[in-house]
């Protein structure tokens, strides 16, 4: 069974498999339901989101919220510290100034994630005023909520999609990446089991803001915009760690670095230009994926 939703600014597409018609149609609907929860919990653009509470009063007083919400600062403080930095949720004052992402609230100064507390009884504490974005790890959580949900209804066989955020439970499935210029080249990267694959690149969100260009993706420690094209992707045990190292690596630019190395993840770049890439363009970082050995294997 193959059903497809519009939510979380994309489409998510559930692939199952392994039940009775109508149980599957149940368990596949269940799925759907989380991934909803987790866009209403976390959407920047909702007043009435847990993330649009928290950046309104967390520096006033602590703020109870959704304990999905709870475990996913908590997951974004961990890759923050494990990063050094380099992950960074409190970014989102320069989406707002640079007009990616709405201004709804209080105009805030720059701050790091630093600056949050997860308190007892799932309450979010902010040191100073900042306005948190959890959309660089929100959709990979998301689709791990559906592919557990999933799991729950017994179902064994199963990718989750949105949007490029991937995971896939039971037997190998094939990878595929597009060039983030021309999407019509598309190109096999080696067979994903039991593991998530996440892909970012500053091509979906290029703007222009002044004399420059801006984007989604965003320098933690500059807070400079990333601006070049190329795609930036990470495979990982949960979509919500992959969602996230793409991230690092947009701005790193190193897939061996040792942040991927102590979270057991992969990371690859796939240059911007179709035809250079197929001619082997970083064929240090490429190799690896794109080579005619037999299909490199992903598990979780």
């Amino acid at each position: 069974m193959r059903r497809q939703r519009p939510l979380l600014g994309t489409f998510v597409e559930i692939d199952a498999e392994g039940l009775p018609g109508h149980e599957l149609e149940r368990a596949v609907a269940a799925a759907f339901a989380a991934v909803a929860l987790v866009g209403r919990l976390m959407s920047f653009h909702d007043p009435d989101s847990d993330l649009s509470a928290i950046n309104r009063g967390a520096a006033v007083a602590p703020v109870a919220v959704h304990p999905w919400v709870a475990r996913v600062i908590s997951r974004a403080l961990a890759l923050h510290r494990l990063t050094d930095g380099l992950f960074d949720c409190a970014i989102a004052c320069e989406l707002v100034r640079w007009k990616v992402l709405p201004d709804d609230g209080p105009v805030t100064a720059p701050a790091t994630m630093a600056a949050v507390h997860l308190l007892p009884d799932n309450h979010i504490a902010f040191d100073t005023p900042l306005t948190l974005d959890l959309g660089g790890i929100a959709k990979g959580f998301a689709v791990d909520r559906a592919v557990a949900v999933l799991r729950r209804h017994a179902i064994r066989a199963a990718v989750v999609n949105a949007g490029g955020d991937l995971r896939a439970i039971g037997p190998a499935v094939p990878i595929h990446l597009r060039d983030p210029v021309d999407p019509s080249a598309i190109r096999f990267a080696g067979m994903l089991q039991n593991g998530a694959i996440a892909t970012s690149s500053a091509a979906t969100t290029l703007t222009r803001f002044g004399s420059g260009q801006v984007s989604a993706l965003v320098r933690a420690r500059t807070r400079q915009p990333i601006v070049d094209c190329d795609a930036y992707s990470a495979i990982a045990g949960s979509c919500m760690v992959a969602d996230a190292l793409t991230k690092v690596l947009a701005q790193s630019r190193q897939p061996d670095a040792p942040c991927f190395r102590r979270l057991g993840a992969v990371g690859f770049i796939t240059p911007s230009h179709a035809q250079q890439r197929f001619k082997g363009l970083d064929r240090r970082i490429a190799d690896p994926y794109f080579s005619n050995a037999p299909a490199r294997r992903y598990r979780a």
